[in-house]
């Protein structure tokens, strides 16, 4: 991008931040012609690929019995719709990291398709991971990591895939066999992750569980055991002779290294558009690259979220990413929190900025660039009145039906 197609808005004296007003892209300038790298850019990459996923998923509406149509997926309404329009929009800024954010709007609360909520949800369920597996090796237990993967093709459907692995998962886990596997390894819970990939050969959705053994196991013989009952229920239901790697376990290091990267890629600056491994793509990464303008990554994008989350007649049925054993969390002494409650949770202690009107804040979502991160930025460095003049400096939303309640 030359310098001639960087479009300065005027901004509080002493910023220097430049606005790509196309793209939205911020720059900070240091010094003539230098420029650091935005410590916001991993916040305005999760708001552009929101933004993607808004776009995508608005087709989907219901019709009320009043005969207004609202959208079906929540992610549509996500950091655009107020709660209450006389209250306005709030501007926080925490007190330790000097960050700000919003309050006052709808928070979607989903890990599928808001990389805004799913990066502040990874957050805390990280934390919860950490703690879990620590609490069971201070108990004298041991942590291993089980990975279970099913055949998929090109032409499959990511649904179907899905629903495969999921049938086999329960079974797996459900009847006499399973209650024996667990005596026999002491295994008290497990904590399942769902994760999804895209390559070549199609949709690669597949687990990742965490087990929990009250003593110290042979994690192969653990392997073994898992492996002769999934290969058999593949058999069973599918008709499926499934190669050895199709299951995994493994113990030592390997709970605690999974522990310590899951969602990572929500955290590092532009982590989320990376490649999963070599040419394949994770569910973000196929909406960044839909940002970029490749559409058919953005149909692709849209299969695999009607496939987690299902649209019936008047709600949205979720896939769960992450599934604990009954008692698991109160064995652990870890409080209960639904994705939604850790969207909606204030972040850290914070101190009220001020609020901007319903009228200040349309202007706000009415500009060609995401002015939501800027707005964030300055709140972060400057001060409300710092806010206020970027706000004023805004041109007028001409359509402002784009940005109704439903």
């Amino acid at each position: 991008m030359s310098d001639q197609e960087i479009v300065t808005l005027p901004l509080p004296k002493g910023f220097g931040i430049e606005v790509d007003l196309d793209s939205g892209e911020v720059r900070k300038q240091i010094a003539p012609g230098q420029y650091e790298v935005d410590q916001f850019e991993a916040v305005a990459t999760s708001y552009l690929l929101r933004s993607a996923a808004r776009k995508l998923l608005a087709r989907f509406r219901w019709v009320k019995a009043s005969g207004m149509e609202v959208p079906a997926y929540r992610v549509v309404r996500c950091g655009v719709a107020v709660i209450d329009q006389k209250q306005g929009v709030a501007i926080y800024r925490t007190v330790a990291h000097k960050r700000a954010h919003y309050g006052g709007i709808v928070q979607c609360g989903s890990v599928w398709h808001c990389a805004v909520c799913a990066r502040k949800i990874a957050i805390r369920r990280r934390a919860e991971l950490v703690i879990a597996t620590n609490r069971m090796n201070e108990a004298g237990g041991v942590c291993g990591l089980l990975t279970c993967t099913v055949p998929h093709a090109a032409s499959d459907r990511c649904v179907e895939v899905l629903e495969r692995l999921q049938r086999l998962f329960d079974r797996l886990n459900s009847g006499k066999a399973a209650k024996s596997f667990r005596d026999r390894f002491a295994v008290v819970g497990q904590i399942r992750a769902l994760e999804f990939t895209k390559g070549i050969n199609g949709w690669h959705p597949h687990v990742h569980s965490l087990l929990f053994c009250e003593r110290p196991v042979q994690w192969v013989e653990v392997g073994d055991a898992l492996w002769s009952r999934w290969a058999s229920a593949a058999l069973k239901e599918y008709g499926w002779n499934l190669p050895r790697l199709a299951l995994d376990v493994r113990g030592g290091n390997a709970a605690g290294e999974y522990v310590g990267k899951w969602g990572l890629e929500f955290e590092v600056a532009g982590g989320s558009l990376k490649s999963a491994r070599g040419d394949s793509l994770t569910p973000f990464g196929l909406l960044g690259q839909y940002s970029e303008g490749n559409k058919a990554a953005g149909e692709a994008w849209v299969e695999y979220a009607t496939a987690v989350s299902r649209m019936g007649e008047d709600r949205i049925e979720s896939t769960r990413q992450l599934v604990w054993s009954r008692g698991l969390k109160a064995r652990f002494q870890i409080k209960d929190l639904t994705d939604e409650q850790i969207a909606e949770a204030q972040e850290e202690p914070s101190v009220l900025l001020g609020s901007l009107n319903f009228e200040q804040w349309l202007k706000v979502l009415g500009q060609p660039f995401d002015a939501r991160v800027v707005l964030l930025q300055i709140a972060s460095l400057g001060s409300f009145e710092d806010v206020l003049s970027f706000v004023n400096s805004l041109p007028e939303c001409q359509d402002k039906t784009l940005f109704s309640r439903s």
